[in-house]
């Protein structure tokens, strides 16, 4: 009779300790699904992507870009970028779910491990960065270079090269060369002609 008095009055608390605890589970569950590293599988250029985490993979989901406001940058990720993905709504679904990239990884390298360096590398060998420190901007594709610093602007393709400088101008195409200064235009190279008449041979 005592049992069954004691099994009465504590019978609620323990279906309330019993619901606490599920709801302490599903809170845990919640929180360990809200952030996972992944690698992207699948790319929608449209603004979706697949990623796999472990043995599962999530539907069509959100990749974010650098910016999606009245400024837009589009920076479509790669088959096998790393990235975080993001439960915001915490369920089992991908319907809450999106794609934070940008995470270096063995596929894909840091461009730069030099602090003061921005440095970007496009697949086609194209590269473009800045360093802070010494001012200097380079940018480069195949055969075409740009070098710009405080005191000099240096622009090339193949054989031909531009080099500005606050004091001088210097057009250079091969061992031929013209520069300006204050005291002068000057000419360098095997031959100068003038209206096909030649005026200078080395």
């Amino acid at each position: 009779m005592f049992d069954e008095y004691i099994s009465r009055k504590l019978g609620p608390l323990v279906d309330r300790l019993a619901e606490i605890e599920a709801e302490l589970e599903d809170l845990r569950r919640r929180a360990d699904n809200q952030a996972r590293i992944g690698i992207i599988t699948e790319v929608d250029p449209a603004g979706l992507c697949k990623v796999s985490h472990g043995d599962l993979t999530t539907p069509w989901i959100k990749w974010f870009n650098p910016s999606a406001g009245q400024v837009v940058e589009t920076l479509i990720p790669s088959a096998g970028e790393q990235c975080v993905l993001i439960n915001y709504g915490g369920g089992d679904g991908g319907a809450h779910t999106v794609a934070l990239r940008g995470l270096a990884s063995d596929a894909f390298p840091p461009a730069s491990t030099v602090p003061q360096l921005h440095r970007r590398t496009y697949p086609d060998g194209a590269e473009s960065s800045y360093d802070h420190d010494a001012h200097a901007l380079a940018w480069k594709t195949g055969e075409t270079s740009l070098n710009a610093s405080r005191d000099v602007l240096d622009f090339g393709i193949g054989q031909t090269r531009i080099v500005l400088t606050p004091e001088s101008a210097i057009f250079s195409v091969g061992e031929v060369a013209m520069a300006l200064d204050a005291g002068g235009i000057h000419f360098t190279g095997p031959v100068i002609d003038h209206q096909g008449r030649l005026i200078s041979e080395a």
